[in-house]
């Protein structure tokens, strides 16, 4: 006796679209690009856990801008430019003052051009261990002179509906 399996056609989309960004995802991690796009990405994320002001500087294309989409506890949203940020950038007012930043992001998505890349992912924020806000981090990177820049950064912040991070509570 033979059986028949019928699959809807917008499973059949479905099944298709998993397989293919799975192997566009393989596919960017084989780009020849990949490691030293990460290490600008990762560099990024240990300035701010670290609250190294000279390394963040140092990450951006020249003119580097970052955009803010806030969404307050009713929903409403406020977009902040700024400037990018400076060596200075995580030091505090009151040079008593101990903060510890740590942005978590997991889920990423790198896509890689000769001299273009886009970094994608969902994140969580804690100061001093206390859970901030959550949100979608972007960066866009260019290559220039055999070097990656950062040339734009943006996130949103999410404070209300936060899920879990699947990463677990800090250590």
């Amino acid at each position: 006796m033979r059986m028949q399996l019928k699959i809807p056609n917008g499973l059949w989309f479905l099944a298709v679209l998993g397989s293919l960004t799975c192997l566009s995802a393989h596919a960017q991690q084989t780009h020849p690009e990949y490691t030293a796009v990460k290490q600008i990405v990762d560099q990024f994320f240990e300035s701010i856990n670290t609250g190294n002001g000279e390394l963040i500087a140092n990450l951006e294309l020249e003119g580097a801008q970052v955009l803010n989409i806030r969404e307050d506890i009713a929903g409403e949203y406020t977009f902040v430019e700024r400037p990018w940020f400076g060596a200075d950038s995580f030091n505090a007012d009151d040079s008593n003052a101990v903060t510890q930043l740590t942005e978590r992001y997991w889920d990423e998505q790198l896509l890689i051009s000769d001299h273009l890349a886009v970094f994608w992912a969902p994140y969580d924020f804690h100061i001093d261990g206390a859970f901030s806000h959550c949100g979608i981090d972007v960066l866009n990177l260019i290559k220039v002179e055999g070097a990656w820049k950062i040339s734009h950064a943006m996130w949103t912040i999410q404070r209300p509906d936060c899920a879990p991070s699947p990463l677990g509570p800090l250590p």
